[in-house]
């Protein structure tokens, strides 16, 4: 005899779900606006691309929270958050750096999504959201590569012999040491961190020129200075060892002050890069062998979370801040007199 087992929803599962709308319901304003202002044809292919899996994934999430009758999270809306009329603000450079960002965040959220999943039609989704995902990839990658603008890793000499660590020189005099050669790995995450530093800095000059809010255009602007000075503080690492870092590319971005974004969207696109730079360090972190690096990691990670608690008042305070699902409060339920 076969048993028919429908389970519930696991949190990770809802927490995959919602937070994937959330993101997807963002991701469709953000390519639109791109739509409307680009000026190279090029483009095209990578934003239609992340339209049509954005709109498939909504659908299909759509599908899910229905038959679930779970609430379907409010998101955002191309008739709330999208200005249609608004002119050009970030160049072409600008959208292609970002959609590789995107895509490559969705490829570490959505790997993690594919392995921590366990219902069939949840763990189906996220293997298509990561395929997804992983075509974006290729297509910005390719483009870029095509059009001479793709910005690769720091290189590095090969080894000319292969070598055995002598442990007490790593760990002790290495790790304590700042002046011990930088390892392949700490040269990929100090790059990859220079990278997106520089798109999220170059994101926030842009927002901060637009915002309606005043006061929210002056916290951006903080935070473009805090982008920018982590930028350079791993930059200054590389440029101590003769290693290549990645430049930037804010003197592009036009002179218009006219949104094309909501300033609720743009706040919670800033908190959701910054969520992505913070996971970024601690990976970092954990590849690091640098004594160096580790407190870098560990002052500048402080910094962005408390960029973050500022982020959060504005976004409560306007309510722009969705509540993620949250398991019942027992004690408020008892204590409800």
């Amino acid at each position: 005899m076969k048993y028919h087992h429908n389970p519930m929803l696991t949190s990770t599962e809802i927490s995959f779900l919602w937070t994937t709308y959330i993101q997807d319901s963002l991701a469709v304003c953000l390519l639109k606006h791109f739509k409307l202002t680009r000026q190279d044809q090029d483009l095209d292919p990578c934003i239609e691309y992340g339209l049509e899996a954005s709109n498939e994934h909504l659908m299909k999430l759509r599908i899910i929270f229905e038959k679930e009758r779970f609430p379907v999270p409010i998101g955002f809306k191309e008739e709330d958050d999208l200005y249609s009329n608004a002119p050009r603000l970030f160049p072409d450079m600008y959208m292609f750096r970002l959609l590789e960002h995107m895509a490559r965040a969705g490829l570490t959220n959505y790997a993690m999504a594919r392995s921590t999943t366990y219902r069939k039609d949840i763990r189906k989704l996220a293997n298509d959201c990561l395929t997804h995902s992983a075509n974006l990839y290729d297509l910005v990658i390719d483009a870029s590569e095509n059009k001479g603008i793709l910005v690769r890793s720091p290189s590095m000499a090969y080894p000319e012999k292969n070598e055995f660590v002598q442990k007490a020189k790593l760990f002790t005099d290495g790790f304590l040491d700042e002046d011990r050669p930088l390892l392949s790995v700490e040269i990929s995450h100090l790059g990859t961190n220079i990278e997106a530093s520089y798109t999220v800095a170059t994101t926030l000059l842009g927002y901060a020129q637009v915002a309606k809010d005043h006061k929210l255009s002056q916290l951006f602007a903080r935070g473009y200075e805090i982008a920018k000075k982590h930028a350079e503080i791993f930059s200054s690492i590389l440029r101590k060892e003769t290693v290549h870092s990645p430049a930037d590319w804010d003197s592009s971005i036009t002179s218009t002050t006219i949104p094309g974004l909501s300033d609720k969207l743009m706040t919670n696109h800033i908190a959701s890069m910054i969520s992505i730079g913070l996971s970024n360090y601690g990976t970092a972190v954990g590849a690091s062998l640098r004594k160096d690096l580790v407190i870098h990691y560990g002052r500048l990670s402080l910094e962005l979370g408390k960029y973050t608690e500022d982020l959060a008042e504005k976004m409560i305070k306007h309510g722009w801040m969705e509540k993620p699902p949250q398991i019942i409060n027992r004690e408020e339920l008892i204590n409800k007199d």
